[in-house]
C-alpha cells in the first residue's frame, strides 16, 4: 500500500511535523505553481503539471489517519497548510484543498474499504454537497441517478462522492440521505463553468445514470463510532476549516499585491498610492480587521484540536463559532477585493496577478457555506437557541424526528 512515506520529503508521524513538511514542499513548488495557475484558468481545470506538483508535495495525505499510512493533522495545522496553498493560487488551493479532503472521506467506510481506495496512492476525490440523487435500493447495493451542479475539481478527480437520498422502489426510505462513491468516468460532465473568477476550478455540472453502487461505496455522512483525529468531528467542520482558510490566505496575498502596488516608482510628475495618508489608514484598516479575524479562526481551530483529543463531539457553539468564523473572514475577503481593484485603478482593470486575485476572491466569496445567510441562526445560537436545536447543514434546526 502507498504511504505519506512514498511521498519525496515529506514524512513525520505527528500533525506539526506533517505540517511543516507540507509547507516546505509548497514553497519549494510555489513559484511553478503560480505559473501553472494561469494555464489553469485558460484550461478550466488544473493542468497535468499542477496535479503532478499536487502529487509530489502530498497534500493528499492530510487527513488519512496513521494506521493508513497519512498525517492525520489537526484543524489548527491543516488550516496553515490551506492557507499558504491559496495564498499561491487561488483556484490551485481551492482544488487542492478539496483532494487533501480524501482522508475525511475514507474515515467513513469500514476499514478494508478504506485500505482499498488508498492502496495505489490518496485518489483525487471530489464530492457534491446537496442530496440531489435518487439512489434506489438493489440487490448488493444500489441504482444511482443523479445531477448536481458546482462540483469543484470533477474534471481532474479519479472519484467523486455522490449525496443522495434513498429509495425502496418509489419510496423515500426513512433517514438522513448517503454518500456514494462513483468513479469520475461514469459521470458526464455538463461544463456550465464560464465564470468571472476560480475558472481552474473547473466546478462543473454533472450526471450521473443508473450507475451501481456496491454496498462498501454507500456511506453515511456521519463518521462511524471509534474515528478517530479531525474525521470525528464531522464533514461539515471541514468544509467550513476549509473555506476560512482559502479565504484566509486569498486575503494575505491580496493585502501584499495592493501594498506592493503602492510602494511601486509612480510614471513622472505622479506620486506614489502608498504616500497618500487616506490609502495608508484604510490599509491599516484592513491589515488590522485580516489578522483579528484570523486569530479568531486560530482560537476556534484550537478549541476543535483540543475537543477532539479528548475524544469529545464538538458542541453546537464550537459549530457556530467555526461557521461564524468562516463567514467573517469572507467579509473580509471581500471588502479587500472590492477595495484593492477600486485603489490600483487601470492596474486592477487590465489583466495580470491583482486582477486575477480580485476576481478569484470575489468568486470564492460566493459559496454558500461562507454567506451572510447563516448570520441569523449564527446569531440564534450566540443569543439562545433552544436546546433541540443543531446544525443540519448550513440551517441550525431540528432534528428528523425531534
Amino acid at each position: 500500500m502507498t504511504t505519506i512515506s512514498d511521498v519525496p520529503g515529506v514524512t513525520g508521524t505527528d500533525s506539526a511535523a506533517g505540517r511543516d513538511r507540507l509547507l516546505a514542499a509548497l514553497d519549494a513548488a510555489a513559484a511553478e505553481l503560480q505559473v501553472e495557475g494561469p494555464a489553469c484558468d485558460e484550461a478550466g481545470m488544473l493542468t497535468d503539471r499542477t496535479m503532478e506538483l499536487l502529487r509530489d508535495i502530498g497534500m493528499g495525505w492530510m487527513y488519512v489517519s496513521k494506521d493508513l499510512g497519512g498525517l492525520d493533522l489537526g484543524a489548527g495545522d491543516s488550516a496553515v497548510v490551506f492557507e499558504r496553498i491559496a495564498y499561491i493560487d487561488g483556484p490551485i488551493g481551492w482544488t487542492g484543498g478539496i483532494f487533501a479532503g480524501v482522508g475525511l472521506l475514507a474515515a467513513l467506510f469500514e476499514k478494508s474499504a478504506a485500505k482499498a481506495l488508498l492502496a495505489d496512492g490518496a485518489p483525487n476525490c471530489s464530492a457534491t454537497a446537496y442530496p440531489s440523487g435518487r439512489a434506489v435500493r438493489v440487490e448488493g447495493g444500489y441504482r444511482l441517478t443523479a445531477s448536481y451542479s458546482y462540483c469543484s475539481g470533477l474534471p481532474n478527480a479519479d472519484y467523486v462522492f455522490c449525496n443522495s437520498l434513498v429509495f425502496d422502489g418509489d419510496q423515500p426510505v426513512p433517514g438522513p440521505p448517503l454518500m456514494f462513491l462513483v468513479p469520475a468516468s461514469a459521470a458526464t460532465l455538463q461544463g456550465n463553468w464560464d465564470t468571472m473568477g476560480l475558472r481552474g476550478t473547473g466546478s462543473v455540472d454533472f450526471t450521473v445514470t443508473d450507475y451501481f453502487v456496491p454496498d462498501h461505496h454507500a456511506v453515511s455522512l456521519f463518521p462511524p463510532p471509534g474515528t478517530s483525529g479531525l474525521a470525528a468531528a464531522g464533514l461539515l467542520v471541514a468544509v467550513h476549516l476549509g473555506r476560512q482558510a482559502w479565504a484566509s490566505g486569498t486575503t494575505r496575498r491580496l493585502l501584499d499585491e495592493i501594498a506592493a502596488h503602492a510602494s511601486r516608482e509612480p510614471r513622472p510628475g505622479a506620486t506614489r498610492l502608498a504616500d497618500n495618508p487616506v490609502f495608508r489608514t484604510e490599509y491599516a484598516d484592513f491589515e488590522l480587521a485580516y489578522r483579528s479575524a484570523r486569530a479568531l479562526g486560530a482560537e476556534v481551530f484550537a478549541e476543535i484540536d483540543a475537543t477532539v483529543a479528548r475524544g469529545e463531539p464538538l458542541s453546537r457553539r464550537q459549530n457556530t463559532l467555526l461557521a461564524g468564523a468562516s463567514v467573517h473572514m469572507h467579509d473580509i475577503c471581500r471588502d479587500v477585493a472590492v477595495w484593492a481593484f477600486n485603489k490600483a485603478g487601470g492596474t486592477a482593470l487590465r489583466a495580470g496577478t491583482l486582477q486575477r486575485v480580485v476576481r478569484d476572491a470575489l468568486s470564492g466569496c460566493q459559496h454558500a457555506v461562507a454567506g451572510r445567510s447563516l448570520l441569523p441562526d449564527i446569531g440564534h445560537e450566540l443569543v439562545g437557541a433552544p436546546p433541540e436545536l443543531q446544525w443540519i447543514g448550513t440551517t441550525l434546526g431540528a432534528l428528523p424526528g425531534k
